[in-house]
């Protein structure tokens, strides 16, 4: 994993020059944001991972940088050629958190401010495919002709796709777009696939129900 890669410091939002003052006040700041137990109840898997995995780092780090001496060692090693250019964890983890909030946005309908969080989730994490996945959705249900804003919304979708294949959610709005603008046999194909790459998916279970009892 690439954040394996930050050094200390990085994690801690600290230079070189900092002392055990600044290490224990950035650590202390840094655990009341990361904490597991900062979660909400029925807050996502993943995001519980990714918050349990941030503060392990942030504990190793103070843990590390905490003691003057082997602050002072670890100084040397990364002298020595152990640095690694990492990325950015605080990032991330304000990302995943600006998507879940803008999922929240998407299912309560108010989808040009869920487009405006997603934006920020991007510029913070440009890696993650499921961000475009639900910006293109969102946007698509932003434009007042629907079938115009169809193929853009396609293009930002298919670039989620591209990042990763298997993003169930892509498929599932391709198949809920593709439905909207009237393509029956695409709609079908889009939510099957979805069932594929996750067979507990509600509602592409139930697109698929309804378009058979049509037959």
């Amino acid at each position: 994993m690439a954040m394996k890669q930050q050094n200390h410091f990085q994690r801690l939002g600290l230079t070189e020059q900092t002392n055990a003052s600044a290490v224990k006040i950035a650590y202390f700041r840094l655990a009341k944001l990361y904490h597991p137990d900062t979660l909400p109840q029925g807050a996502p898997p993943e995001l519980e991972k990714l918050k349990a995995e941030v503060f392990a780092y942030i504990g190793d780090a103070y843990r590390t940088l905490s003691d003057d001496n082997s602050r002072a060692s670890y100084i040397e090693e990364l002298k020595s050629g152990g640095s690694g250019d990492g990325v950015d964890i605080n990032g991330i983890l304000m990302a995943e958190e600006l998507f879940q909030k803008s999922c929240i946005l998407v299912k309560a309908r108010k989808f040009p401010d869920a487009v405006k969080m997603l934006d920020e989730a991007i510029k913070l994490n440009p890696e993650e495919a499921e961000f475009y996945a639900w910006r293109g959705y969102a946007r698509f249900f932003t434009a007042a002709d629907k079938r115009a804003a169809q193929p853009e919304a396609f293009r930002e979708i298919q670039n989620a796709i591209k990042r990763n294949e298997r993003c169930a959610p892509a498929h599932y709005f391709l198949g809920v777009i593709a439905k909207l603008i009237g393509d029956a046999p695409g709609s079908l194909k889009h939510f099957k696939r979805t069932v594929e790459l996750q067979p507990d998916h509600i509602d592409a279970q139930r697109e698929i129900r309804m378009a058979s009892q049509k037959k």
